[in-house]
């Protein structure tokens, strides 16, 4: 009955662990492809709202695009420096 037990209680953590620093290392090559793609991009996207001319027709698109955008950029690094402290040791 005993050795049922120590069945049950077998240790994973080092399994676990192995399996988490797999999936970080996998999503996280992905993610950071992402962000500087999503970085770069948002960085000449404001770097065309300075310097033309503001419509006013497009004018508040353009900015509720670009705020959203910001919002996804932030969001993104939030999730990849959550990923980074799951790889830590």
């Amino acid at each position: 009955m005993l050795e049922g037990k120590e069945h049950l209680l077998k240790n994973t953590v080092r399994q676990e662990r192995a399996k988490v620093f797999n999936m970080v290392r996998r999503i996280g090559s992905k993610l950071s492809g992402l962000m500087i793609t999503c970085g770069i991009l948002v960085f000449l996207f404001g770097i065309y709202l300075l310097f033309a001319t503001p419509d006013p027709v497009l004018s508040p698109r353009l900015n509720l695009v670009f705020t959203g955008a910001l919002g996804f950029v932030g969001g993104l690094n939030i999730l990849c420096g959550l990923l980074l402290l799951l790889g830590e040791d």
